[in-house]
């Protein structure tokens, strides 16, 4: 009898342990959205409101203070389940998700964990594998991402600042953690600006065909040096 006292005792400890943290997965007026095209010529403005945007929650060491869209591949980042959508609010570029007070996947409550948000547009896919499979292998350069394996060209990709806090829940009824805010809290610094969403561009295939040719030449003079 103790020793299943014992079992249970610990094994309480442990789902406390890793019992999944809550945040307030909502942006303000003043940390919008916005849809950046300039670099292939389209235009630039806060995302729809009601429009087909999708943001996630990744989380990493609390170590990490900064990332790139290439980063979010490697085992550093996590991808908390979470998705969110655009709200539709008259403003544009607001978003939540997960009822706004969202549950997370591998960021326990009292948890203290860099994060930040990706968005992308519809267009491009809605979950993380179909983008993150296109992400694979492309550049960001010219204010836009670049890339054998997007979807389309003018579909958006973007990345936020990363922000530093505790996950809200546990035992100790700590509040979830807003992700986005002007100012730093006890529970740690939100994300406190807006983020762009770049345009994507797909290489068109007369870039391919010159790349062939391009190597082709090389082959043949590095033949005729031999």
């Amino acid at each position: 009898m103790k020793k299943l006292a014992v079992t249970l005792c610990l094994s309480a400890i442990a789902v406390g342990a890793f019992a999944q943290g809550t945040v307030n997965f909502l942006n303000g007026t003043t940390t919008l959205t916005r849809t950046n095209g300039t670099g292939i010529g389209l235009g630039a403005g806060n995302t729809t409101p009601g429009a087909g945007f999708y943001y996630a929650i990744f989380t990493a060491s609390s170590t990490i203070t900064s990332a790139t869209a290439q980063d979010l591949l490697s085992s550093s980042w996590t991808f908390a389940g979470i998705y969110g959508t655009n709200t539709a609010a008259t403003t544009g570029g607001r978003f939540s998700g997960g009822g706004n007070v969202a549950t997370l996947q591998g960021w326990g409550a009292g948890v203290t964990n860099s994060y930040l948000v990706a968005g992308w547009s519809a267009d491009l896919g809605h979950d993380w594998s179909t983008i993150s499979a296109q992400l694979a292998g492309s550049s960001f350069s010219g204010g836009a991402y670049h890339g054998n394996n997007w979807a389309r060209t003018g579909g958006y990709f973007g990345l936020s600042s990363v922000g530093f806090g505790e996950a809200g829940g546990g035992a100790n009824g700590i509040p979830a953690f807003s992700l986005f805010g002007s100012t730093a809290t006890a529970q740690g610094t939100p994300i406190s600006s807006g983020f762009d969403l770049f345009a994507t561009q797909v290489p068109e295939p007369t870039t391919f065909a010159l790349a062939g040719l391009g190597a082709a030449a090389l082959v043949i003079f590095r033949r005729r040096k031999v």
